[in-house]
């Protein structure tokens, strides 16, 4: 059975669950008095998602923050919103992978095997200066790594031995991290209305509004002048939004974004910053990148984005609206979408 303090650390594990459920908690309980500190941590989990990206490891006893995850995870259900469902689910999986470096590869290990039935093995080995703890079987391996973008983790650059790859602790745990935000993105993604008493209700609406108020800061508005986020086409703002929440990307939906931030004049060193929220993100190999899309490295030709049929071949075409059907590249939704705005403003359009 598992410990309180163990169903602290990781309250997504099935014991933890099954801990809680023990409890016989209803949701009008919670409204007691004596629920205010696991209501207070709740609430402040989902709001340090939204503002750091990060939930923290908590300061306060077990069984408060045992509950607070459930919690959490109500709030960010009743609210609904399918950016915060990422962003919370990529918090809450950022905070278990700082637990995780920390602990024993036999800790991990088990984790793996009796929560997302991982085929590994603990190891002991040393090759090139790199300790290897464990190895896992290459069709978990490439499930959890392939959407990563670092060459380290392509599978031609691993070492492997008879269809298991060699992880160290740390490649382990980063790899449980991919396993735990989809875990509990498809528990927040549950959206429905639940009537809740209006002690939380009122919590709920505050945790709402905190995320209405920087949901510009996180997902996009803290663009130069030039750039304006409310003309962005639905495919672009939705590859943003990703970006921004910390949403693997395909190869095709970065350069997407990226010529097209680049064609809108946006400042290159922002481009570069926005990129420090992807997974695994190289500051160095990235910027290359950027400025190559831009012309300034290699064959210095500036891309522009890909047109809108390329991007439906590719599947990055998302949510089309009444403009999309008229156009035919994301420049010139851009273009229309930002004159009929100054028009909207009372402004004269500008060439």
């Amino acid at each position: 059975m598992i410990s309180e303090g163990e169903a602290a650390k990781y309250p997504f594990l099935r014991d933890a669950v099954g801990l809680v459920e023990t409890l016989h908690l209803k949701v009008d309980d919670l409204a007691a008095p004596s629920y205010r500190r696991i209501l207070n941590r709740g609430e402040e989990r989902v709001s340090e998602a939204i503002l750091r990206g990060v939930v923290g490891l908590g300061r306060g006893d077990s069984l408060t923050e045992l509950l607070s995850f459930p919690v959490a995870i109500m709030f960010t259900t009743v609210i609904g919103e399918r950016f915060l469902d990422r962003r919370y689910a990529l918090a809450e999986a950022v905070r278990v992978y700082r637990l995780l470096r920390d602990e024993g590869a036999a800790r991990i290990a088990l984790m793996a095997r009796g929560e997302f039935n991982w085929d590994v093995r603990l190891v002991q080995r040393e090759l090139d200066g790199q300790i290897y703890r464990f190895q896992l079987h290459f069709v978990d391996y490439l499930r959890n790594a392939a959407a990563f973008h670092e060459d380290k983790w392509k599978l031609v650059n691993r070492v492997m031995r008879n269809g298991y790859v060699l992880l160290t602790r740390v490649e382990a745990a980063r790899l449980m991290q991919v396993e735990v935000e989809g875990l509990i993105r498809g528990r927040v993604s549950k959206h429905g209305r639940i009537a809740l008493p209006k002690l939380l209700q009122e919590r709920v609406d505050k945790v709402r509004k905190l995320f209405e108020e920087n949901r510009a800061s996180i997902g996009g508005e803290e663009l130069p002048s030039e750039a304006v986020v409310d003309a962005f086409p639905p495919c672009i703002r939705h590859a943003f939004e990703g970006l921004m929440s910390g949403r693997r990307a395909s190869h095709m939906e970065r350069f997407a974004l990226t010529s097209f931030l680049i064609n809108i004049g946006m400042d290159l060193e922002r481009i570069v910053q926005l990129f420090v929220s992807v997974t695994d993100f190289d500051e160095q190999l990235t910027r290359y990148q950027i400025e190559h899309i831009a012309g300034l490295r290699g064959s210095r030709t500036k891309y522009t984005p890909p047109t809108c049929a390329t991007l439906r071949t590719h599947g990055v075409c998302h949510s089309p609206d009444r403009l999309c059907k008229r156009i035919k590249h994301p420049l010139a939704y851009y273009r229309i979408k930002v004159r009929d705005l100054k028009r909207e403003q009372g402004e004269k359009p500008a060439g």
